[in-house]
């Protein structure tokens, strides 16, 4: 049996207790302790000491015994209990053992064998109930918590808020769901790896938890996605608040991995009984409000009106339709020219991407653009786009005989790709395009998001002899140190400083900056967005390469591209180009 077990025996007489005491000692190191108790409350205080490792029960009163044995069965918590009956009391006995005894050992036929015995098999048996019962445990713990964070799962939670919604019907009380997203967690996965991931959701978590009250419940519903439900409010101005103070909250960096990471929430709100009566329209509209608070900016939160419905279904079929459409080949190129300032000749074309929904006819890219971006396909669309300007630049090479540069954008996720440069080496191969025809344009904030992935990544590109353009400029940190660390070819003038001139200032001042700046670095310059003729002449004057907007092109299809080049060859700088007809001026 191992360590010395202590016995308590509880017996009517010292008679019945002395001829088991003697096989007990007789025992020898196996058997620690032994006490006798002919008192229930003894036995009770005893038990209550934790010091007792098995305890035998004498029926020797019929009358009491059962009611006795249910006493100490209940106080025992899994300690053995062995029933020591006379053989008319055999029938009790039986009785006893069905009820939980752990064994059953009838007097005159008890020697010492028997009894260690009988206490050996006890002691397995409570052993392998407890861990049974662990293991039960444990099972619906896991079936009902959250393994990374310890949370409730979606399925508790769903339970836990029926029994808070049956509970605010009786009492006429309201009932608040919050249904909170961690903003950006793909990128913090993708770029620091699920380690990192995975202990910022844990630390969301815990400042969850410190945010509520010990009422209130806390839940991991999936992947970045948790719910808290607030009960007993007076009115919505408590989940406003308390949406409030978890925003708050979030806005303290977290310390993970020996670094700092800013992770913020987008949270909707949902109210019974104004907003649903059942859990699963409650779920639903809180995460209606959550989707309308992320695309309101991110850090935010929403409360649940009538009017998001509509706004979400069509969120919800526009999310679908683009799922398919670069299979039902929906999406078109569009090429705003790049004018070179100094011959008047279009020297480039930027590649921008459109959606021709077949219902809803021709799709902004600011309507569709963040929606591939927050549903993971936007790296799917940028290699699309690639593909597709590298082969029409190819086909305007050969046809009209013109090398005429296509620049593609890069969205942040493609630009975290490890096997970017090879993409681009294979797209390049399948076109047969010269390399330094392609320009792959990337923005600040990706250029300084990871700058040891950012160096790594530019510098294969780079190898492969394409151009690579800083689009934006101005707009995010431009920092000099990275223009002189960074294999940067061409920098471009943000459209927001452009589009003040020559009334603003500061826009003149910044853009002209800018430019300098790249002549004295030795980069090419772009300005773009530009509409006028008087910020034509601006540009001009600072000698900037080459402008593009709609002073001279919109986007316009690959076909009118094709028939300018094919008709001039050079532009009056004087006159806008007026490419396009107003049927594409949209």
């Amino acid at each position: 049996m191992g360590t010395a077990i202590n016995v308590l025996f509880l017996g009517k007489t010292k008679e019945e207790f002395y001829p088991i005491e003697r096989l007990l000692q007789a025992a020898g190191n196996l058997v620690g302790d032994i006490h006798w108790a002919d008192d229930k409350d003894f036995a009770v205080e005893h038990l209550d000491d934790g010091n007792v490792g098995v305890v035998l029960l004498h029926l020797s009163w019929p009358e009491y015994g059962f009611e006795l044995f249910e006493t100490l069965y209940e106080r025992a918590h899994g300690i053995p209990i062995i029933i020591i009956a006379n053989p008319e009391d055999e029938a009790l006995a039986l009785e006893v053992v069905q009820a939980g005894a752990h064994d059953l050992l009838v007097t005159g036929e008890i020697d010492r064998n028997m009894l260690l015995r009988a206490m050996r098999y006890s002691l397995e048996k409570s052993r392998l109930l407890k861990e049974l019962e662990e293991s039960r445990r444990l099972e619906q713990h896991v079936a009902y918590h959250d393994f990374l964070t310890g949370l409730p799962n979606r399925l508790l939670f769903v339970d836990r808020l029926e029994q808070t919604l049956s509970q605010a019907r009786r009492v006429a009380k309201q009932v608040a769901l919050l249904y909170i997203n961690v903003d950006g967690f793909k990128r913090i996965n993708d770029t620091l790896g699920h380690s990192i991931g995975d202990q910022l959701l844990q630390s969301v978590a815990r400042r969850l938890e410190e945010s509520v009250r010990e009422s209130d419940t806390v839940a991991r519903l999936g992947a970045d996605e948790f719910a808290i439900t607030l009960f007993g409010l007076a009115d919505a101005k408590e989940a406003i608040n308390l949406a409030r103070k978890v925003r708050n909250t979030m806005a303290f960096p977290f310390s993970i991995g020996g670094q700092e990471l800013f992770a913020t929430v987008s949270i909707g709100i949902s109210m019974y009984p104004t907003d649903g009566e059942d859990t699963q329209t409650l779920i639903q509209k809180g995460g209606v409000a959550m989707y309308r608070a992320k695309n309101s900016g991110k850090n935010n939160y929403k409360e649940y009106t009538l009017a998001m419905a509509t706004t979400f279904a069509e969120h919800f079929t526009l999310e679908n339709s683009l799922r398919r459409a670069i299979m039902n080949e929906e999406l078109l190129i569009y090429f705003q020219p790049q004018v070179n300032l100094g011959s008047g000749e279009i020297m480039g074309v930027e590649a921008l991407v459109r959606w021709q929904h077949p219902k809803l006819g021709l799709v902004a890219p600011d309507r569709f653009i963040p929606l591939a971006e927050e549903i993971g396909i936007i790296a799917s669309i940028d290699e699309w786009v690639m593909r597709s300007a590298c082969i029409q630049a190819k086909t305007w090479q050969t046809e009209l005989g013109q090398n005429v540069r296509v620049s593609v954008n890069l969205s942040a996720q493609q630009f975290r790709q490890k096997n970017l440069a090879d993409m681009v080496a294979k797209i390049l191969e399948e076109t047969d395009l010269a390399p330094e025809l392609l320009c792959i344009e990337i923005t600040e904030s990706n250029v300084m998001e990871n700058m040891e992935h950012t160096i790594e990544i530019l510098q294969a590109l780079k190898s492969l002899g394409v151009i690579l353009s800083v689009d934006d400029f101005g707009k995010g940190y431009s920092s000099l140190n990275y223009l002189k660390t960074f294999p940067i070819d061409i920098l471009k003038v943000d459209r927001s400083f452009v589009s003040g001139i020559p009334i603003d200032r500061d826009d003149m001042a910044i853009s002209t900056a800018i430019v300098v700046l790249a002549q004295s670095m030795a980069l090419k310059v772009v300005a773009e967005g530009v509409e006028t003729a008087d910020q034509l002449s601006f540009f001009r004057s600072l000698n900037c390469d080459a402008i593009q907007g709609y002073y001279f092109s919109p986007p316009v299809p690959a076909g009118e591209v094709s028939r300018y080049m094919s008709e001039r060859r050079q532009l009056h700088l004087d006159e806008p180009l007026l490419l396009i007809p107003s049927a594409h001026n949209d």
